[in-house]
């Protein structure tokens, strides 16, 4: 720092003398070229004053040949116009020399008095344009009347001019004489100082020079420091550069910065164009915001650095070989302050990509161990024949949906109908693992679910798009392989746990009492309680599932059965059973109650399943149906009652706006009227808006060809 000090001072001192001298000859041009002004003045004047020495003594000689010229009667024109000549001159140049400035004295002044007495004589002269003589055959040339008058003025401009020849003569030699004395002395002051303008030089040359050398040495050592903040700018892996107050990058930056940007046009790049084809809209938006809240002067840094939005930020980058890859990038910013408040804001560039990637192997690796922790505890309550069941009925599953997506299809329709039977399959295996409580084979099929719904939004559909679902479906059935080797894993610690310290499992589901000799559907009601514990406590519900008649399901319908009641529970929890808080507002209890009863009716079956909950109403139902673009305004409006309510067996519909793990997808009731359909059966649904909803579906005594039909009761 003191060295600082003293280059700062010795600069100043130098750049101070620099001054003052700079000055000075700045004043002694000055000076000199004011001199050398006033001597042209005053040699200008010289020349005029010795000129006019001369015209006195011409003007007598010019009075004297004219009046000659006129006594003689000869021509006396040439005469008088020299005459003129003569005056005319010595008016201009006695003119010049006293309007020129260059000299004031009294003299000048009794020059110019003197000449003014001689223009009452000469002018009547000069200005005489008549004829002086008269011809005649007997007297020859005579004066003429005019003639006599001009020569009487002849005469007396001539007794005038010789009178006053000597006195003029003086008066004009004085003025030339200080014209003369006046140049000698401007030339010696003009000489005075250019001798001092001349050492001012000298000193000014020397101070330069030194102020050379010094300045030599100072940009050797800034030189020197450029190079090592060029060094240092090329060496560091962060990006560093300025921003002003217009948002844009200054002239400096590390080299780090063009291999994360792959571009090198930084300078004067605004901020804004940085981020513009890198990051979303709303996220550049907010970008913007904080930068411009960095330059309010009472932002507190610190807490700015708190709520930085580029703490880390995800940008796509053009890999070099016409694909994208995903970098995450680390912006920190730090106010550089100046004499007058913030002068620049520093921002820092971290590439965090590694470090980002490994959190997220880390992440991945501890959900999967959770979910595997998860996994295992979930299977402990569950019966090993009934998890035996389900994962035979997933795996023929999801071989199924395999098919499908090997199916043939050439046009869009054709494509679009295999998306249709891949969202129903899954649809109902996402729904058997959800209320078995197997949740990670639940969300892998709900992640396959999300990819058809995706590929349903695309204007147009070829076989390519359906790739990315293969590898997908092959990632689900190396999991139910794990799946179902953890449970054998699990059954073979069963068996060999004394069985005095057992734990009665589960009962078997129909499907595995089924394969397994077993009769009764009564199985069906603890896996159905377990599922709506579930949902309650994930859509933040309450109401209670009261199951009668499940043990007279017949074994052929027991899956059915399963899967109709499985959706419509679901659609109970998310659509039905309202909040505690509105429950109270519209003075019902504050726990909801959803009722499935199984029944013999007649040669057949009924499956009455109702809630309390807030009902359907039916310009909800078309007003959705709008919006989905199922029907147009016209098309609803001339709906009856009748129709509204079968829309929620319309494959893609439902009232959700958004996507969850239970509800949005509009295929759970398509999948329960297909169902029911392949059964011969039907189903039916009435409601009361704010009081209840019930379906009934009626099903043969036995398996029947004949398809239903959806009505509403």
């Amino acid at each position: 720092m003191n060295l600082a000090g003293k280059d700062r001072n010795r600069q100043l001192v130098t750049v101070g003398i620099g001054t003052v001298l700079t000055l000075v000859m700045g004043a002694v041009l000055i000076a000199g070229f004011r001199l050398a002004t006033q001597m042209r003045a005053n040699i200008t004047a010289l020349q005029s004053a010795s000129v006019l020495q001369t015209y006195p003594a011409t003007i007598t000689q010019q009075f004297n040949a004219l009046r000659d010229r006129l006594e003689s009667r000869a021509y006396s024109g040439q005469a008088l116009s020299d005459l003129k000549g003569t005056v005319q001159h010595f008016n201009t140049e006695l003119a010049k020399l006293s309007d020129g400035g260059a000299v004031h004295s009294s003299e000048l002044e009794q020059a110019l008095l003197l000449w003014h007495q001689y223009e009452p004589v000469i002018n009547p002269v000069v200005n005489f344009n008549g004829q002086p003589y008269v011809e005649s055959d007997d007297a020859g040339s005579s004066f003429s009347k005019e003639g006599r008058q001009y020569y009487a003025d002849v005469k007396r401009g001539q007794l005038f001019a010789g009178e006053n020849q000597k006195g003029l003569q003086t008066q004009l030699t004085s003025v030339a004489t200080q014209l003369q004395t006046n140049a000698s002395d401007g030339a010696a002051r003009l000489r005075e100082l250019l001798s001092a303008g001349v050492l001012a030089a000298l000193v000014l040359a020397a101070a330069a020079a030194y102020f050379q050398i010094t300045r030599s040495r100072h940009e050797r050592v800034a030189q020197e420091a450029q190079e090592q903040t060029r060094d240092i700018l090329t060496t560091v892996r962060e990006g560093f550069f300025l921003l002003d107050a217009d948002y844009k990058i200054g002239s400096v930056w590390s080299d780090a910065l063009t291999r994360m940007f792959s571009r090198n046009d930084f300078a004067g790049l605004s901020f804004e164009d940085l981020l513009k084809n890198l990051v979303p809209a709303n996220t550049l938006a907010t970008a913007m915001k904080y930068i411009k809240l960095l330059w309010g002067d009472r932002a507190h840094e610190n807490l700015m650095k708190s709520i930085n939005p580029l703490g880390q930020l995800e940008i796509s980058m053009d890999n070099g070989h016409g694909g994208k890859e995903t970098r995450y990038l680390q912006f920190d910013f730090h106010r550089v302050m100046g004499p007058k408040g913030i002068k620049h804001v520093l921002c820092s560039v971290g590439d965090i990509t590694s470090s980002v990637l490994l959190a997220k192997e880390l992440q991945e690796s501890q959900e999967n161990a959770n979910a595997q922790l998860d996994m295992m505890l979930g299977m402990m309550h569950v019966d090993p024949l009934q998890l035996t069941s389900f994962l035979d009925s997933t795996e023929t599953g999801l071989q199924l949906i395999n098919a499908i997506l090997k199916e043939p299809a050439r046009t869009d329709g054709e494509f679009r109908k295999k998306l249709n039977g891949l969202f129903r399959e899954l649809h109902s295996i996402k729904g058997e693992a959800s209320a078995m409580n197997l949740m990670s084979i639940a969300h892998r099929v709900h992640s396959l679910e999300d990819m058809v719904s995706e590929l349903k939004k695309k204007v147009e559909l070829s076989g390519n798009d359906f790739l990315p679902m293969v590898l997908k479906l092959d990632e689900l059935l190396a999991h139910l392989r794990g799946v179902r080797e953890m449970a054998g894993r699990l059954t073979t610690l069963k068996d060999a746990v004394p069985a005095a310290q057992e734990t009665p499992a589960p009962v078997a589901s129909a499907p595995a009492r089924a394969k397994a000799g077993g009769k009764s559907g009564d199985d069906l009601t603890p896996t159905l309680h377990a599922l709506a514990e579930r949902l309650a406590k994930d859509h933040h519900k309450k109401f209670k599932l009261q199951m009668t008649g499940l043990a007279e399901v017949p074994n052929a319908y027991i899956a059915t059965v399963k899967d109709c009641v499985i959706q419509m529970l679901r659609n109970s929890a998310v659509h039905g059973i309202e909040a505690s808080d509105v429950r109270r507002a519209q003075t019902k209890d504050d726990v909801g109650v959803v009722r499935v009863d199984f029944r013999k009716a007649g040669d057949g079956f009924e499956l009455v399943f109702e809630d309390d909950g807030a009902g359907i109403s039916p310009d909800q139902l078309k007003a959705a149906a709008v919006r989905k673009q199922i029907l147009t305004e016209e098309e609803a409006s001339g709906m009856d009652t009748r129709a509204a309510m079968a829309l929620i067996f319309r494959p893609g519909f439902s009232t959700q706006e958004e996507v969850s793990m239970d509800a949005g997808r509009g295929v759970g009731m398509d999948v329960v009227a297909r169902s029911v359909y392949a059964l011969g059966g039907k189903i039916g649904v009435s409601t009361n808006p704010g009081k209840f909803t019930r379906f009934k579906i009626v099903l043969p005594a036995a398996e029947a060809a004949n398809s239903g039909a959806a009505v509403a009761v």
